[in-house]
């Protein structure tokens, strides 16, 4: 550092050192030095830093005029695409080594301090803090970033600032309960911590969505994002057959090669050249595909995290700029948490936005583990050989445990499932957990379920922490847990409900009562959703649990189909008034046109 100091060990001195301005462009990824104040720049990397050509700063006048003038050059020029330093020309020097990890997510410590120290910190790349030209320029008369007054006491931006990329105060909650999603229950899955930091769930969520005269039930994976408008609205990644491979992906065409790899791998193996949103500029993208969803994913390269070490493995900076080019590496001599040597392809993903692991024979699963329970050797064998697997007490986010079959389907995403999925149909094995809404299962208990029957538990919770008590049964097939208030009352559904009143008509007290009994009925005049009016049978369907309309009386015997049907009393008078009117209609239509005579 100036005068003997080094740039690692942050001590403060005064510099007799003339001071530079920087600008690192984000975009880019290019380093550039200030010439003079009408605002020209040189490449920092052909700079001869001993007899350097370069605007030298002695005054805040010589800072104010170079930005002002450099922004003025070119429309295109955004100061929140730059990152600026004020600094030491000696002091430069020492870090120039280090300047190029300006640009990583984890610079060395080094490079750490030398930001901390001399970063015009307002004119950042930050999307949420824009910043207008004169306000840049207003900052740095503000701030004047003088290594003179430059002390150790200088304070580095908080690390724990905020974990969460998107602020829960702009999330409207009552709209997500539209999808039957709510905050509670994000929560109790252990989603939502992740949402907030900006992931997608690791898992599929069901999702139904009623639009009135349409009801969508699917399940994604879901995340947030920042709307036009300020709000974190909420985005549902649907399940897809397969990756759309064959259009093209915000304008990158997949080569054969390309959709080989995605397909095998999940990754693309190289890095495409593509227009980031709002940017002006192509940068090299990851491309891979959601294992889960089959949906197609870009992330650019430069912001996926790649750690120093993996496993227990150091990589070397050769190795990190292949992972960043998409490239898979072969990494020998890892170490897994047992303790055990293995071997694999590392390569950046996507999805992941980091490095994972790529075993031999494989790239669907690359975890030793699957919600904290170590998988053996036969485990993953069986289950990258498409077996299905029991794995028992795994945990979820929220701390809860659970135990499941799991099987990797075609597309190699994970099922979870109650009964074994290659058991047979008729013959299914089922998982009979240890305790059902906290009560515990017997031996004798667990064989009877088994078998298919019912069970009486007492003293359960239920999620709302209420105690109760009930006949339980399992079912055989699924292994879904069903109650009941009474040992066969599991097939029981609760009774429908007739309304009052349909589509506009009230309903009198007999007619209630026949559709309650199970009957048909008819009812004129009711007014549609267009406002027309209609007439319809109607009746009570216990299994849907809803009325059904009917163009024709559904209780009329089949082989009485041709004849005619008479309208109960209520309704009578208004169909003979219809008739009425009908035929006077047509009486009129068949009147022969008035004759001319013709002279």
């Amino acid at each position: 550092m100036v005068q003997e100091q080094n740039i690692r060990d942050g001590t403060a001195v005064q510099t007799v050192s003339p001071d530079i301005l920087l600008l690192a462009n984000t975009k880019t990824k290019s380093i550039r030095v200030a010439s003079d104040e009408a605002g020209k720049t040189d490449r920092f990397d052909k700079i001869n830093l001993e007899t350097p050509p370069f605007l030298q700063i002695s005054t805040i006048n010589n800072v104010e005029n170079f930005v002002s003038n450099y922004f003025r050059q070119g429309k295109d020029k955004d100061p929140t695409d730059f990152r600026l330093f004020r600094a030491p020309i000696a002091d430069v020097k020492e870090a120039a080594p280090f300047l190029r990890e300006l640009f990583k997510e984890n610079p060395s410590k080094e490079i750490q301090d030398f930001v901390r120290r001399y970063e015009v910190k307002q004119v950042s790349n930050n999307v949420n803090n824009q910043v207008s030209k004169n306000e840049s320029i207003n900052h740095l008369k503000q701030n004047k970033m003088s290594t003179i007054e430059e002390t150790k006491t200088m304070t580095a931006p908080a690390a724990n600032a905020s974990q969460y990329r998107y602020n829960e105060a702009l999330i409207n909650w009552e709209q997500l309960k539209q999808c039957g999603l709510s905050r509670d229950y994000l929560e109790k899955r252990g989603l939502l911590d992740g949402m907030l930091k900006g992931y997608k769930t690791n898992e599929l969520v069901p999702v139904r969505l009623n639009f009135g005269s349409a009801v969508l039930a699917t399940d994604a994976r879901l995340s947030f994002r920042q709307a036009p408008d300020g709000q974190v609205a909420l985005m549902m990644h649907g399940m897809r057959r397969e990756p759309e491979l064959n259009k093209p992906y915000f304008g990158h065409i997949f080569s054969d090669e390309d959709r080989k790899n995605l397909k095998e791998t999940g990754n693309m193996g190289r890095t495409a050249m593509m227009l980031p949103q709002g940017g002006n500029e192509k940068i090299p993208y990851i491309i891979s595909v959601d294992r889960l969803t089959n949906e197609v994913v870009g992330f650019p390269a430069e912001k996926a995290y790649i750690p120093d070490a993996v496993s227990g493995v150091k990589l070397s900076d050769y190795e990190k700029e292949q992972l960043r080019e998409g490239k898979a590496i072969f990494v020998e001599g890892m170490t897994s948490k047992k303790g055990e040597d293995f071997n694999a392809h590392l390569q950046l993903n996507a999805d992941r936005r980091g490095v994972e692991y790529i075993f031999p024979k494989d790239g669907q699963f690359n975890r030793e583990s699957i919600g904290g329970v170590e998988l053996t050797k036969k485990q993953l064998e069986d289950f990258n050989s498409g077996k299905a697997i029991f794995l028992e007490d795994m945990k979820k986010r929220n701390g809860e445990t659970f135990s499941s079959f799991i099987k990797l389907d075609c597309n190699g995403n994970t099922q979870y499932t109650r009964y074994n999925p290659d058991s047979p149909e008729g013959a299914r094995e089922i998982y009979i957990p240890k305790e059902i809404c906290g009560a515990r299962l017997t031996h004798e208990d667990k064989e009877t379920l088994r078998t298919g029957k019912p069970i009486f538990l007492y003293d359960m919770v239920n999620r709302k922490g209420e105690e109760f008590s009930s006949f339980v049964k399992i079912d055989t097939e699924t292994g879904a847990i069903q109650y009941a208030r009474t040992e066969d009352g599991f097939n029981e559904k609760p009774a429908y409900k007739v309304p009052h009143e349909v589509w506009g008509v009230a309903l009198n007290t007999k007619e209630r009562a026949d559709l309650q009994d199970g009957r048909a009925i008819h009812i004129a005049d009711m007014t549609g959703v267009n406002g027309q009016k209609f007439s319809s049978w109607m009746k009570v369907n216990e299994r849907m649990g809803q009325l059904v309309f009917y163009p024709e009386n559904p209780d009329k015997p089949r082989q009485s189909a041709g004849q005619s049907e008479s309208v109960p009393a209520a309704r009578q008078e208004s169909k003979q008034q219809s008739d009425r009117d009908t035929k006077k209609q047509e009486k009129e239509t068949k009147k022969p046109a008035s004759r001319r005579k013709i002279s």
